[in-house]
C-alpha cells in the first residue's frame, strides 16, 4: 500500500528540497501504476539524496522498527540538496535502516523526472501538513 507525501519544500531540519525554488506536493498514491517491474535498478546508496542523508535524524521509532527493507524505495533523477544523482521520493526509513544494517546498495523503483513533475501540485503553505 502506498500512502503519503513527498514534499518539495524548505525544511527546517532537511534543507531546501524545492523544485525549481518553487514548492510543491507529491501524493504517493499519484505515482503508484509508475512502479513497474521493469523500472527496478540496483543503485549504490552513495548516489541518493535523501532528507537526513549525512545526519543523525529524528525518525519515527514505529514507522523505523515497522519498515520493510524488502519493499523498494522510490527515486528520480533530479534536484536535491545533496547533487546526488537521485532524489529519494519515498524510503527514507527504509534507506536508514538499510544503512545501520550495513546494506550500501538496494533496489529501487525509478520513475522518470518529467513524469515525477507532471504529479507534482503546487502547494503554498507546507508547513501545516504532518509527514
Amino acid at each position: 500500500m502506498l500512502t503519503g507525501k513527498h514534499l518539495c519544500n524548505i525544511d527546517p531540519t532537511y534543507g531546501d528540497w524545492r523544485i525549481d525554488g518553487k514548492e510543491y506536493v507529491l501524493y504517493l498514491e499519484k505515482i503508484k501504476s509508475l512502479l513497474k517491474k521493469e523500472s527496478k535498478k540496483l543503485i549504490n546508496f552513495n548516489d541518493i539524496g535523501y532528507k537526513g542523508k549525512n545526519m543523525n535524524p529524528r525518525l519515527h521509532e514505529e514507522r523505523y522498527n515497522a519498515c520493510d527493507i524488502n519493499f523498494p524505495g522510490i527515486l528520480t533523477m533530479g534536484q536535491n540538496p545533496y547533487s546526488c544523482k537521485y532524489r529519494m521520493i519515498d524510503g527514507k526509513h527504509r534507506i536508514i535502516k538499510m544503512t545501520d544494517m550495513g546494506i550500501k546498495e538496494s533496489m529501487f523503483y525509478i520513475i522518470d523526472y518529467n513524469l515525477f513533475l507532471k504529479q507534482l501540485q503546487p502547494s503554498p503553505n507546507l508547513y501545516h501538513l504532518k509527514l
